[in-house]
């Protein structure tokens, strides 16, 4: 039974920063974020496009709206993190923080949204599985001390920016 939720959207500031915060401070490809500017919410109300399973949506706040949000008192939010319900109320903590990683590498140095480039996908589907998002898999915790790409990945892996 699917759950009732009293708003369409979510704001989950509270749930994902320190998860974003943890990743951006343990890996050196996100350390030019500034977690204090990305909004997370989670999407209730939108269920993905036919034949395609959408997780999360990362994008820059257009400036009209910072300037709105400021104005009622918000932080000077740059960009915001979706995640869509339906697709994301059954994945794990450790899938979530993944989800998270993968999210955070697409905000570049100067704040553009980049699209996922190959390498990127290579180091998620070979480091995690190719079902790391499955309901009923998990992945590695990528906070966990012991877990790093290098790791994961074994003789496939490269470093960031290769």
């Amino acid at each position: 039974m699917e759950a009732s939720h009293e708003f369409d959207y979510e704001i989950c500031n509270s749930r994902i920063r320190p998860i974003a915060d943890s990743l951006i401070k343990k890996f050196v490809e996100l350390r030019h974020i500034d977690v204090e500017s990305v909004l997370f919410i989670v999407n209730h109300k939108y269920a993905g496009a036919k034949n395609k399973v959408v997780l999360a949506r990362t994008s820059r706040v257009q400036e009209k709206w910072r300037d709105i949000l400021y104005q009622l008192g918000a932080c000077s939010y740059l960009h915001v993190m979706e995640f869509f319900g339906k697709t994301t109320d059954c994945l794990d903590e450790n899938q979530i923080t993944a989800l998270v990683y993968r999210e955070l590498r697409r905000i570049g140095p100067e704040g553009a949204i980049t699209a996922p480039d190959t390498n990127e996908w290579w180091q998620v589907l070979m480091g995690l599985g190719r079902h790391w998002f499955y309901p009923d898999m998990s992945c590695p915790n990528l906070l966990d001390d012991k877990v790093d790409w290098k790791m994961l990945m074994g003789s496939d892996y490269e470093a960031p920016g290769n």
